[in-house]
């Protein structure tokens, strides 16, 4: 029955935001944040105390930043269901960009590249933005439990030409894209499990996926650092970073250095603007 409501709310929601202008989305955006913020208490909690802890703000400030996350979230999945109907003359308004010819470079090797991003901003639509402007994309991606709304959201990512590889068949598909000389976007902070590398992340020992990291050693692929800002509805900011290279012959201390660089980084961008990451994941579970 939950996933039926899903599907049916998800449905209402697309067909409403084709139909009307633009400016409705910002709208529904922040009516899906409210509805969001009330029906998750425990999440809204935890999310609250990650803040608290990582970047020492008080119980208040904490509260008043958690509402700006979930007012974003709410505007990044009403702009992820319109982003099959944006043209490239639409992305050129709507984002400015910052370092993008670090990617051209990367490419221009010919060994593929991996962009290194996080959820960061409207991290959905960043993969969108790329295609659109001619980049062949493919994203690892976390499937869903209701695979009605898995398929659907998956139908918009292709629409745009973004590729998606399941994770349970990431690796060979990933050296194919890698070998084609195109694109392999990683999520690097999400919580890794077992098979992640203990690292610092935010002064807390973090389990993280060490995928970018093994993956440009084994096929030469350049990593280039990538990350999407909100500037406002429809309005976003993205920034590369030059590429970094990992030599085949890395020790595994020389690995996780690097991986530890990456994170290092990515706290930077989170710390420039805190309501734009997604502090609603348990980012620190294992340790909690």
């Amino acid at each position: 029955m939950k996933d039926k409501i899903s599907i049916f709310f998800y449905n209402i929601f697309r067909f409403l935001l084709k139909k009307m202008p633009p400016a409705f989305g910002k709208f529904l955006g922040k009516l899906i944040a409210g509805l969001a913020y009330l029906i998750t208490p425990g999440r809204r909690k935890h999310s609250q105390q990650n803040l608290i802890r990582a970047l020492g703000l008080d119980k208040e400030e904490a509260r008043k930043m958690i509402k700006k996350v979930y007012k974003n979230l709410g505007y990044d999945f009403a702009e992820f269901l319109l982003e099959d109907t944006f043209s490239n003359q639409d992305v050129e308004q709507m984002v400015d960009f910052d370092g993008l010819e670090y990617l051209d470079q990367a490419l221009a090797e010919g060994n593929g590249v991996i962009i290194y991003t996080a959820h960061l901003g409207n991290w959905e639509l960043l993969g969108a933005v790329l295609a659109l402007k001619g980049y062949q994309v493919h994203s690892i991606a976390q499937e869903q439990n209701n695979s009605l709304f898995n398929e659907r959201i998956n139908q918009i990512r292709r629409n745009v030409g973004v590729g998606i590889i399941p994770k349970g068949l990431s690796i060979r598909k990933a050296f194919k894209v890698l070998k084609a000389n195109e694109i392999l976007a990683i999520l690097g902070d999400q919580h890794a499990r077992s098979d992640g590398w203990e690292l610092e992340f935010f002064n807390r020992p973090a389990l993280t996926f060490p995928g970018a990291v093994k993956f440009s050693q084994r096929t030469g692929a350049p990593i280039v650092p990538l990350f999407f800002h909100r500037q406002g509805w429809l309005k976003h900011k993205l920034k590369c970073y030059p590429p970094r290279k990992i030599k085949a012959e890395a020790s595994e201390a020389e690995l996780k250095a690097e991986l530890k660089s990456l994170l290092e980084l990515t706290e930077e961008e989170i710390k420039k603007e805190p309501a734009d990451w997604m502090w609603l994941h348990k980012r620190w579970k294992t340790y909690n």
